[in-house]
């Protein structure tokens, strides 16, 4: 008995969420053979696995044939593994630490966003998973009261950094915190949105495996804040039973699929009432609008949450609310959330690395399939995309090759969220900086760029 018989043997076992191996998929870890016995750790990269033990049976199986193997102890761990995206250079400082960052949405409010938020982030933090909770519902934070912290005040920030504060086990930062119950929060949009970009960047989040993000209803300045601040592990779509749902979940579904931020699945709320002592459910709100939202598009429905009433008592008075409902739907979340972090692997539209040459006068772009792009700062310039060099409505361009210094210098690329880049012009002109390019229009600039000097030739 040696340790490549045992790994060939393990190799046969495969998780069936991803159909690799368990050597290849790095989840073995601290083997020990002995003479007759073996000791190894199952990690698995998520809490709240519902495989685990099924894994821990295949792997004893796979190993039943080797010889002189008569003892066989499998200790289950797990080990929650960052985003790669996360590690990009543009990310928060705040967020070094933070693996995982998933968005709580809807397309409308009075869905129990807010509820399925706590009750989620509760069953992760109950697994033993380090868990933070931020609340950026700017016009209705409902999340400190969730949590017993109502009457918390935001206090002064320490050199400029902000304390969460914990409740449940959890962190908390809210939008509620920097207002009274007597006091209207009336910010404009583009306020609000200084505001995410400073509890993103400013508060003291620490190590967090998982940090939900309680989102405001809508797809308005707020939500794309987020999502071109930091790159998210994906969202979490709450609807409610109604036919009409799916017609209102579609509205944060684009906009999560147009700036490439993964949706994990469907969750639907107050799916159904069933009075205390009876078996029958009445379905108050309608019946299968999860259901459908999740077969058009394509989704996991994550699970569907009753109304009950110890349920919403918890949530009015601050207690945690638990059931097996609550954490089976945790558990598809870590599941998601896990295959997309192991699966992380940059679209063909993505590049592996932007470079500046020439001084900052050429873009090099080197993608994902290993196809190389220049680029003429120039033309990188000229074809911005922003509103003040292209009208939003006609498609005409408004800026003139004219207008556009020659001896144009691009002096930085910034990542924006998963999906394109914001360059830096030497350009004074109000529409230098001011586009985003996403990957898809990169690479089309780069496949002309190349076909026009491919002509030249």
């Amino acid at each position: 008995m040696d340790g490549k018989e045992i790994t060939d043997a393990l190799s046969n076992v495969k998780d069936s969420y991803f159909n690799k191996d368990l050597i290849t998929l790095g989840y073995i870890k601290g083997m020990s053979i002995g003479d007759k016995e073996l000791r190894f750790t199952l990690r698995l990269p998520a809490p709240l696995m519902p495989n685990h033990e099924e894994l821990a049976q295949k792997c004893r199986d796979a190993l039943k044939d080797v010889n002189g193997l008569e003892n066989i102890e499998i200790k289950k761990d797990w080990e929650v593994q960052r985003l790669p995206a996360l590690n990009q250079p543009n990310t928060p400082q705040a967020l070094t630490n933070v693996k995982n960052i998933i968005a709580i949405a809807s397309g409308k409010g009075g869905v129990g966003k807010s509820t399925v938020t706590v009750c989620i982030a509760e069953a992760f933090a109950n697994a033993g998973a380090k868990v933070g909770v931020l609340d950026i519902d700017v016009y209705g934070p409902s999340i400190p009261n969730m949590v017993g912290l109502g009457s918390h005040q935001l206090g002064g920030a320490q050199e400029g950094v902000l304390e969460p504060v914990e409740a449940h086990g959890m962190k908390i930062m809210s939008m509620g915190f920097l207002a009274t119950k007597d006091t209207p929060v009336v910010w404009r949009g583009p306020i609000a949105s200084q505001l995410v970009q400073q509890f993103l960047g400013a508060v003291d989040w620490g190590e967090l495996d998982y940090l939900f993000v309680d989102m405001p209803p809508g797809t308005g300045d707020i939500q794309l804040t987020l999502s071109q601040s930091v790159p998210l592990t994906g969202a979490v779509i709450v609807t409610t039973p109604q036919e009409i749902a799916h017609t209102i979940a579609e509205k944060g579904l684009r906009m999560f699929q147009q700036v490439k931020i993964p949706i994990l699945g469907i969750v639907e709320n107050m799916a159904g009432f069933t009075p205390p002592g009876s078996e029958e459910i009445f379905h108050i709100f309608g019946e299968g609008g999860g259901t459908s939202a999740a077969e058009e598009f394509d989704l996991p429905l994550l699970g569907q949450i009753p109304i009950r009433q110890d349920l919403r008592e918890a949530m009015d008075n601050g207690k945690v609310f638990t059931n097996d409902n609550i954490d089976s739907i945790a558990s598809l979340i870590a599941v998601e959330a896990m295959a997309v972090v192991t699966n992380e692997e940059l679209s063909p539209f993505a590049p592996q690395e932007i470079n500046l040459a020439n001084d900052g006068e050429t873009l090099v772009i080197k993608w994902q399939d290993n196809v190389e792009h220049v680029i003429s700062a120039f033309n990188v310039r000229f074809m911005c995309p922003c509103a003040h060099c292209v009208d939003e409505i006609t498609g005409e361009k408004l800026v003139k090759e004219t207008d556009i210094p020659p001896d144009v210098k691009i002096t930085e690329s910034v990542p924006v969220g998963r999906y394109g880049v914001r360059f830096t012009f030497t350009d004074p002109s109000p529409g230098a900086g001011a586009g985003i390019y996403t990957f898809s229009f990169l690479r089309k600039l780069g496949e002309d760029a190349a076909q026009n000097s491919s002509f030249d030739a």
